[in-house]
């Protein structure tokens, strides 16, 4: 059996290599993804364990299993627990650690943080020093490339209202120290107390920082301390541990995020595996094909089934190991660079890369699995030839029925499922039966791939020769491919994988990104309100002039918008508001949908525009009595968060009535339209132009289509990149078939030579049969991903939501391409081989 084996390999090695690429690269990914999600973990622990470097107990607020009334209760972490830890001996300081939610301003960049003390023990910089006055702060190394700001510049801060307001107006702080790394969950920005307690934003105690005396036993201490709250009366509501407990504590909190990023590399590796399966197999199937006469030759001398099987499994077994070294070493490769890519662009504090037992081992196991498992249908295939086959000439190949009905039928039963648990989930808003029936439809492709695939490329052929006139090469190409139809099936089955999986994401991603940009306007119908409401000195044309001639603006409307007097009954709130109507804008191209539909008597308003709390926001059906000149007009309040910044919506009616009283000279607001593709710096530069004219801005809602614009294209990079890994193999497997198709034509190419065939035809002819195989993979696989996509949309949009088929056909069309230079590239090695066969050689072969 072992010499069967090692024969088997010496006079295949060639034909085995692009097999044995194919399972390394899978193998390499799963390894890949393993390292680098250790190294991510090993970042994450690193920063908690940073955040509590010079404490040695820590006390907290305990966790409780009713979020909802935490929320509505005080902290039980106060200053006067503080006092009884520091009393307590062993105890050399104790710091009682708040923190406040706050928005960030620097320059054009606005992000959201956390405000909070500098803790004790923690005074080491990259460059300058800890703040020692009130109006200074200290921020880590990656948190001032964020804001772009360095020693010496200036930070603003201000109360964050979730509504993304800017924080011009809150008190600015001086940055005077740097501190390496960054911080685990968010930005944090470090003051002293005197500072903190300036900082805008409710301040919210965290934890009671304990310091040790020298040589005091940490877990003694934590005991010491509880002890003494409970005899305080203190020590309810609070969790007292070592800042080893707490550091593994929030460690297994964060490490859901490592695993997640582990869970989704290894299960796109688990995709690239499979792919590597189908290029296996078939390179198994035709390689038993081939060695028929000498299967048959073995068995004549004496070979038993079984030795020829084990043959075959011992083959594939050692095709499996050499295949998962190399994808081992080539994993090490890949997951260092992604380290060293994140090191330089992104976190220099990303922990190097350890090699761990778990990437040693999961990936080279399943590796060879898989490969040994690709090998065993052609293994047992390979023991039933039998001795006769050695007699039997070459060119007599074995019957095959013309429709595989069993195969068919179960294709078919597979599809009509898979179609009705994709409805059933798009109509229940079911993602798990989107999942299933997805899955469904996709394995009876694959199943049936060998009755459909062949008939398509004799179809094609046929189409493809007529408008070439009938050439001799596209029809042997068409025959040849038709003719082997186990084989070009499952290669056109590797390919439609990649290509079905990259259309479903690519049009699952727009149809998703489309289908939240027109919910949205329904509550955000205007991308830009610009308004000269409260600035002295406003230049109308200045202000038409930085909108015309901004890139990202598509359209502008001038509505009018007088400011108004308006004060909410039965509460203080009363403010200034400019008060308009999106009849204004009726039919101009500046709204995206038909939103802001204000009922005659109502007025839309933003409670905390009028100076209301987020305590007394609920104001809904009260009465606000609106005031402009001499008219005074009662309407009842519609509460909405989504309407302009200091602007209330009303009819058409009452904004006609307010407008009488305002006189001649009525105040105006510019609605604008802003480019889809616009980014959101694109958008800040342009808030930041008007603001120097003299114009406030707000384009909230063009910036979180914006947001949600770049969140998606970032989703849709990565998941690409993993899915790059199946296509690359895949392209492996069609090379590689086409490369096994001219070893066993070797006798047709040299007749065909002999018959007047140029080298320039015989390389066409490969390099159509690869196009043909190709084009049938990018025309089903497109279709299917397309539906894919659709059903993954409405499956997780909700009842209420409206799901929108959205085709972005340039991408589609770059997939496209993409195939076809693809078939080019893998047919190129195939092809030159094809045209290189000399008539006298070719014949004189077995």
């Amino acid at each position: 059996m072992i010499r069967i084996a090692w024969s088997n390999l010496r006079s295949a090695s060639g034909r085995l290599s692009a097999a044995m690429i194919a399972i390394a690269v899978s193998v390499a990914f799963i390894v890949a993804a393993l390292l680098f999600s250790q190294a991510f973990g090993d970042t994450l622990r690193n920063q908690v364990r940073a955040e509590w470097a010079g404490a040695d107990v820590a006390v907290t607020a305990a966790a409780s299993e009713d979020p909802a009334a935490v929320a509505d209760e005080a902290s039980p972490l106060t200053d006067s627990m503080r006092q009884t830890v520091a009393d307590v001996d062993g105890v050399e300081s104790a710091q009682l650690t708040e923190s406040a939610f706050v928005a960030v301003s620097a320059g054009s960049t606005s992000v959201t943080g956390s405000a909070t003390n500098l803790p004790q023990g923690q005074t080491e910089t990259v460059d300058g020093t800890a703040p020692d006055s009130d109006d200074e702060l200290m921020l880590r190394e990656a948190d001032a490339k964020t804001l772009g700001v360095g020693v010496g510049d200036s930070i603003t801060l201000a109360e964050f209202d979730g509504a993304r307001r800017s924080a011009a107006d809150g008190p600015s702080y001086t940055v005077s120290g740097i501190m390496p790394g960054s911080s685990a969950a968010g930005m944090n920005l470090y003051l002293t107390d005197g500072g903190l307690k300036s900082a805008p934003g409710e301040l919210v105690p965290d934890s009671i920082r304990v310091v040790a005396d020298d040589g005091s036993d940490r877990t003694a201490l934590a005991e010491a301390v509880e002890s003494a709250l409970a005899e305080a009366g203190a020590g309810k509501g609070v969790s007292v541990r070592t800042v080893d407990q707490v550091v593994e504590k929030q460690i297994e909190s964060l490490s859901d995020t490592s695993d997640m990023l582990s869970t989704v590399g290894i299960a796109f590796g688990l995709l690239a595996t499979g792919v590597a399966a189908l290029v296996i197999s078939n390179t198994f199937n035709v390689l038993v094909a081939s060695r028929t006469r000498v299967l048959a030759l073995f068995r004549a001398i004496g070979a038993s089934r079984s030795q020829v099987r084990g043959a075959a499994v011992a083959e594939s077994l050692s095709l499996g190991i050499v295949g998962s070294v190399l994808g081992v070493g080539l994993g090490l490769l890949i997951g260092w660079g992604l380290s060293t890519v994140v090191r330089t662009f992104w976190m220099p504090e990303f922990a190097q890369m350890s090699p761990s037992v778990a990437a040693f081992v999961v990936g080279p196991v399943v590796g060879i699995l898989v490969t040994v498992a690709a090998g065993l249908i052609p293994a047992i295939r390979a023991s039933r030839v039998p001795p006769i086959e050695a007699l039997r000439p070459v060119d007599v190949p074995a019957a095959v029925p013309r429709i595989r009905w069993v195969r068919l039928t179960l294709s078919l039963v597979l599809g009509i499922g898979g179609i009705g648990l994709c409805l059933l989930g798009t109509t229940s808003q079911s993602v798990l039966f989107g999942i299933v029936g997805c899955f469904a439809l996709f394995v009876a492709l694959l199943v049936g791939a060998k009755v459909f695939v062949p008939p398509l490329v004799a179809l094609f052929a046929g189409a493809v020769g007529l408008i070439t006139r009938r050439s001799p090469a596209v029809k042997l190409a068409g025959r040849s491919a038709s003719t082997a139809g186990g084989r070009t099936a499952s290669t056109t089955g590797a390919l439609l994988i990649g290509i079905t999986l990259v259309t479903a994401v690519v049009v699952g991603s727009s149809s998703l990104q489309r289908t939240l940009e027109l919910a949205t306007a329904e509550d955000t119908p205007v991308d830009l309100v610009v308004s000269t409401a409260g600035h002295s000195g406003a230049d109308d044309e200045k202000i038409a002039s930085v909108l015309d001639d901004s890139p990202i603006v598509e359209e502008r409307e001038n509505v009018p918008a007088p400011t108004a007097s308006v004060s909410v009954g039965g509460t203080d709130g009363t403010g200034d508001v400019a008060i308009t109507s999106a009849e204004a804008a009726a039919g101009s191209p500046v709204l995206r949908s038909d939103g802001y539909d204000v009922d005659e008597g109502t007025i839309l308003i933003d409670p905390r525009s009028v100076g209301l709390d987020e305590a007394e926001t609920d104001v809904d059906g009260q009465t606000a009595t609106v005031r402009l000149g001499e008219q005074d007009l009662d309407l009842t309040i519609e509460t909405s968060f989504d309407v302009p910044a200091g602007t209330a919506l009303v009819s058409g009616a009452d904004a006609k009535t307010l407008e009488a009283g305002a006189g001649d000279e009525v105040a105006e607001q510019t609605w604008a339209k802003i480019a889809d593709d616009a980014s959101s710096s694109q958008i800040e530069a342009l808030t930041s132009e008007l603001d120097a004219v003299g114009a406030s801005g707000d384009a909230a809602a063009a910036q979180h289509r914006a947001e949600f614009a770049s969140m998606f294209q970032v989703a849709l990079s990565v998941v690409l990149g993993l899915l790059a890994a199946a296509v690359v193999i895949a392209v492996i497997g069609v090379s590689n078939t086409l490369t096994l198709s001219v070893i066993e034509r070797r006798r047709e190419g040299a007749l065909l030579r002999a018959l007047g065939f140029t080298r320039a035809a015989m390389s066409r002819m490969i390099t159509i049969e690869s196009l043909l195989m190709t084009l049938i993979a990018l025309i089903v696989g497109a279709g299917v991903g397309t539906f894919f996509g659709w059903v993954g949309t409405a499956s997780m949009m909700p009842a209420s939501a409206n799901p929108v088929l959205s085709v972005p056909w340039t991408q589609i069309g770059l997939i496209g391409v993409a195939a076809v230079l693809a078939a080019v590239l893998a047919s190129a090695i195939p092809a030159r081989s094809m045209s290189r066969i000399a008539p006298a050689k070719g014949m004189s072969m077995e």
